[in-house]
């Protein structure tokens, strides 16, 4: 699988020797880029294994706003429409079945507050080839688990709101979103350049017509895999398969802005196939969650907090 995975972000090209040292120096400077601020949070913990074996291509990772204690997961390409709620130890509660839904290739999961009422967004945004014309957001309100044993739900297509989006600049593959509760838009990193695009759009309570994500920036990152935003918008975190990013953002400062200056590097030991990271609800640290590939476990890893500004 993980081989798989590597090969096809660079087409039918077989993998040779250059290609892997491609790879490595380039995740390694990328790992390097602005080391000009402290790191703010200390070394993993193991907080569990993923047992239930359908959570088995982990891609998409966010702390509960509804269920205290618990995340949702989501696999990625060649999975149902389908995500898990597990809690903090990595112990399965709940499956939630997204009916009339596809599944393309789910990338990343986000939640966003409206109303005093919590939703998920699920990205189905993952292109490895770039030939996709759209992609889609799947929004849902959160659901909330009052029963301690694991159950399966199917939610109507009505229960699920669907949104078309297009890149300005053509198809890009992204496994990265977030939504920012201060301006209220929708964010995209894309994956593969070696300076990868910011893409953001308004999103409307409803679907209407096809939203345009316009390029505002870049980074000078690649291979980005996942990204988490606090609940309150002011810190943000981006990972690739080598390392994890922070960003402290200032009063008044837009995401853009806050882009302007190089990410901290944080502790981070690279998992099997590692894309998923989550901040925890009250900003006690981050999660993060790889595959079960090549025969080892998926565990549920918690980098805590350290530093607060």
């Amino acid at each position: 699988m993980f081989l798989r995975r590597i090969n096809s972000y660079f087409g039918t090209m077989r993998l040779g020797k250059q290609i892997w040292v491609w790879i490595g120096c380039f995740l390694l400077v990328d790992c390097a880029c602005g080391q000009v601020n402290q790191a703010i949070f200390g070394q993993r913990q193991a907080y569990g294994i993923i047992g239930n074996p359908a959570i088995n291509e982990v891609s998409g990772l966010v702390i509960s706003a509804g269920n205290t204690g618990y995340l949702w997961t989501h696999n990625d390409s060649g999975d149902e429409a389908r995500i898990f709620l597990i809690n903090d130890s990595a112990h399965h509660r709940a499956t939630y079945y997204l009916q009339g839904i596809s599944a393309s290739d789910w990338e990343d999961i986000g939640t966003m507050e409206r109303g005093g009422a919590h939703y998920l967004l699920i990205g189905d945004i993952g292109d490895n080839r770039g030939r996709r014309p759209y992609v889609h957001l799947y929004v849902l309100k959160e659901p909330v688990v009052s029963t301690e044993t694991p159950v399966v739900v199917t939610l109507s297509a009505e229960q699920v709101r669907s949104f078309v989006m297009r890149y300005e600049d053509g198809p890009r593959d992204a496994e990265s979103l977030f939504f920012d509760p201060l301006d209220e838009k929708l964010y995209i990193i894309s994956k593969r350049e070696l300076e990868v695009g910011i893409y953001t759009t308004n999103l409307p309570e409803f679907p209407a017509d096809t939203l345009t994500l316009r390029k505002v920036g870049v980074l000078p990152h690649t291979f980005i895999t996942s990204a988490a935003i606090s609940p309150d918008g002011t810190e943000l975190l981006l990972k690739n398969l080598l390392g994890v990013f922070y960003w402290k953002r200032k009063p008044g400062e837009s995401i853009v802005e806050m882009f302007h200056r190089p990410g901290a590097p944080q502790p981070y030991q690279p998992e099997p196939q590692g894309e998923a990271i989550a901040f925890a609800r009250d900003g006690s640290g981050y999660y993060t969650l790889g595959e079960a590939v090549l025969g080892m476990k998926s565990v549920l890893y918690f980098y805590p907090r350290t530093i607060r500004y």
